[in-house]
Order: structure tokens, then sequence, then C-alpha cells
């Protein structure tokens, strides 16, 4: 069974059917006890909107948990970075091999990654609809 990410976040905005929770999300080097001097600590504040239908139970201010399945981030990387790395690199190879001028050898391989960033764009909705958080007040 897929685990659980959550998260500890404040509502900031309620509109029909829509969250708006910030959260203040920590690395796992700020767990370290040299963290403050080492200085590679990752601290951001994420907004995250969040559809449901029980939005007029949350006001501003509230504190609430945002929880997502850890495989819908697995599955974000991979969109995210993999799919496109295994483009460049793969095309910088097949081109090579084909002996192709170098400026289309680093050329076409960003067209080609451009091209599958405007396609996942142009599936924006749907993706979405498949990354859900939930929400829940604390």
């Amino acid at each position: 069974m897929s685990e659980i990410a959550k998260h500890d976040g404040k509502v900031i905005a309620v509109e029909k059917r829509t969250v708006k929770v910030e959260m203040h999300v920590l690395s796992a080097c700020s767990s370290c006890k040299a963290h403050e001097k080492c200085g590679f600590v990752d601290k951001a504040d994420k907004i995250v909107e969040i559809e449901t239908e029980n939005w007029e139970q949350y006001a501003v201010g509230d504190t609430v948990t945002v929880s997502v399945n850890e495989s819908l981030g697995l599955l974000a990387v991979l969109l995210a970075y993999i799919v496109p790395a295994v483009l460049i690199i793969g095309g910088v190879v097949a081109l090579s091999l084909c002996e192709m001028s170098e400026a289309l050898v680093a050329t076409l391989p960003i067209l080609v990654v451009a091209i599958y960033f405007l396609f996942l764009y142009s599936k924006k909705d749907k993706l979405q609809k498949h990354f859900s958080f939930g929400i829940s007040k604390i």
C-alpha cells in the first residue's frame, strides 16, 4: 500500500471549491544537528491550491494538514526530471552517432524537451485531476 506524505500548513485563502494553503517545507537536512553551521538547509514556502467539496468548513488562518500519495510524487519526478533527461541524453547520443553537426546535436534535444513540456502543459487539466491533494483540519 502506498505511503501518504503529509505537511502542515496554514489556510491563506478560501474560494469556491478551492482552499489555498501555505506550507513551510524543510529539507531532510533540517533534522541534522549541524544544519545551522552547514548552510545547506533548504527551506521554502510553498502555496498549494486544493480543490475540495468541503471548502466552506475552512477559514483563513486555520491550521490544516495537506496530504498526497507518495507514488504521485515519484510520478511527478519521473515526468519533470527523468523523462527530459532521457530525451536530452538519448537525443545527443543518437544525433552524435548519426554524425550530425554539433549545432544540431546541441539544439535538437533541447527542442524535443521543449515540445515535451508543451505537451505536458496542454494536458495540465488532466494532470491536475490526477495529482490531487487531500486536506484536513488539525
